[in-house]
């Protein structure tokens, strides 16, 4: 079941709402594919797209370090098409360190590439 919301009006206001929530099972959906891409982390298209899969509902991409390397820029642009190509939502985000890119890890969200940085 996918999430839906439901709103009953009478002849004026509003006067109550009845919301459908998702089944336990189906929080999938509001949980998203995240891409952490540490610096000498190098990441093609096709890797991407397998990585993603045919179902994702949402991706997040996120680059440790500043500034983000060649690679890492070239792996975002890979995620934008991906997202455009697919039509699904893309957060791309840059986080300073490794543990503030963990921060951004929500706990329905299903990490689909990360690497140890390197030191």
């Amino acid at each position: 079941m996918q999430p839906e919301l439901a709103v009953s009006r009478g002849p004026a206001t509003p006067t109550s709402c009845d919301g459908a929530l998702a089944a336990e099972g189906d929080d999938w959906w509001f949980s998203r594919i995240v891409v952490v891409l540490a610096p000498g982390d190098r990441l093609d298209a096709e890797t991407l797209r397998r990585a993603v899969g045919l179902e994702a509902r949402q991706l997040l991409m996120v680059s440790v370090g500043y500034p983000p390397t060649p690679d890492q820029r070239t792996a975002v642009d890979a995620g934008m098409q991906l997202c455009i190509d697919r039509g699904i939502p893309l957060q791309a985000r840059l986080a300073w360190t490794m543990d503030e890119a963990l921060d951004l890890v929500g706990p329905l969200d299903e990490v689909a590439r990360m690497r140890a940085m390197c030191s």
